[in-house]
């Protein structure tokens, strides 16, 4: 059951997303600016952040006192924010949101008061501060520019993959989008990216130039070779100008190799680091990305991925169909604000079978019947089941084979019915 201050904090998703970091810098300072008490890395793309940033936190941890911010969580809140190997405990948001209550109500009378993702922000820095990091691997929430993990001032930016996606708030065209991903560049500081899209590595580019900020294009400043891939995950040989790695990971998928080559490159950047390469190799090897592409049973066989855009559905189809797996049983349940007809039209590549339904967040979710209507098209074999366990339940029962995927509430509910742990790494 959640709290009377997890349930206030929750209640300030009422403000919606504020692309503006005027709050957050003004809420920031009232904590004594915490985001200038350790160094950070800043991840930003439409996909592939997520895992960049798990990769960078597990290769960090190998030396110093780390924190790891992303969102949003699978299970529980307190996942999304991890200092060492912990998630950040009840105890504290709740002495975080009783000491600070009376600041966020005092904001929203002057001008208005932080949303949930700015509080949120906050309190990942204050406590990242509170427990002396030494550094910590950030995630953009949406977009970059205006997004309110951007007061920080990293030692490195990445980006990953970029791809149409709430094109309300971030711009109709990539070169748009890519300006606001680019916002995460400041002066001076490396900016990785692992995109090579023409319109993306343009915007980039004359970004980094007017910054005066090295840009590293993983794509073409790091080789890989002896690439093996399957279902559990690949290993590879990575060059880059400084090293050559021999690199092994249980995140499986081809576009996981760049992720790799992005995060490796963004450590190497950062002078006075020290960061040997058995740290970097044991780092990758440590990460774990949970529900992303994850086989949680194998007798039948169930994989879990959060892919909620036409992107990711089009990487994760194309993996699975190079691992060679029995055509699936898709379940699908996704959010109001995804494009619907893109994704299931890129997912229809693996299979014809799917059940739809609701994912764990219903006042956001995609009734199951719209997804059937828009569906009715493009699969052969199309069934409706509101509860997502039982969904979930008759996939597995009917199957040889069930992906679950479309929203990240979907996939968390299932994981938590499977008990699966939801930690970004692997212990050693």
């Amino acid at each position: 059951m959640e709290s009377d201050n997890l349930k206030f904090l929750y209640g300030l998703t009422r403000e919606g997303i504020k692309l503006d970091l005027a709050i957050t810098r003004q809420f920031a300072h009232m904590l004594v600016d915490p985001q200038n008490e350790f160094r950070s890395f800043h991840v930003a793309g439409t996909n592939g952040k997520g895992s960049t940033s798990a990769y960078i936190y597990n290769i960090l941890r190998k030396k110093y006192h780390t924190g790891l911010y992303t969102s949003p969580h699978l299970v529980k809140f307190n996942e999304r924010i991890i200092f060492d190997t912990h998630t950040i405990p009840d105890q504290y948001i709740e002495s975080f949101i009783d000491e600070n209550r009376p600041k966020i109500e005092k904001l929203g009378l002057e001008n208005r008061n932080p949303t949930f993702f700015e509080t949120t922000t906050i309190m990942a820095y204050r406590y990242f501060a509170d427990q002396k990091a030494q550094y910590a691997s950030v995630e953009v929430g949406l977009g970059g520019r205006l997004d309110s993990t951007n007061i920080i001032d990293p030692e490195a930016s990445i980006i990953t993959q970029i791809g149409y996606e709430h094109a309300d708030k971030l711009g109709c065209s990539l070169t748009s989008i890519a300006f606001e991903k680019g916002g995460i560049i400041k002066p001076g500081r490396p900016i990785i990216l692992g995109d090579q899209k023409p319109e993306v590595v343009s915007t980039i580019t004359r970004l980094a130039s007017v910054r005066n900020s090295p840009l590293v294009l993983s794509w073409k400043d790091a080789s890989v070779r002896d690439l093996q891939l399957n279902a559990t995950g690949s290993s590879f040989r990575l060059e880059t100008p400084i090293n050559e790695y021999r690199i092994e990971t249980t995140l499986p998928g081809r576009f996981q190799v760049r992720n790799i080559a992005s995060a490796v490159l963004a450590v190497e950047k950062v002078e006075n680091l020290r960061i040997t390469k058995g740290q970097i190799e044991k780092g990758i090897k440590n990460t774990r990305w949970p529900g992303r592409m994850e086989i949680i049973n194998r007798e039948p066989l169930v994989m879990v991925d959060c892919a909620h855009n036409p992107p990711a559905a089009n990487a994760l189809a194309n993996s699975v169909s190079e691992f060679k797996l029995p055509e699936p049983t898709l379940v699908i349940g996704m959010l109001s604000d995804k494009d619907a007809f893109s994704f299931l039209h890129a997912i229809r590549k693996i299979s014809g079978r799917v059940i739809f339904t609701i994912p764990n967040e219903p006042l956001r979710a995609v009734r199951p019947e719209k997804l059937a209507e828009i569906g009715k098209s493009i699969f052969s074999s199309i069934k409706v089941v509101e509860d997502p366990l039982q969904a979930y339940f008759e996939a597995k029962e009917s199957s040889e084979f069930t992906l679950v995927t479309g929203s990240m509430y979907l996939v968390g509910a299932i994981m938590e019915s499977e008990k699966m742990a939801v930690m970004p790494y692997h212990e050693d």
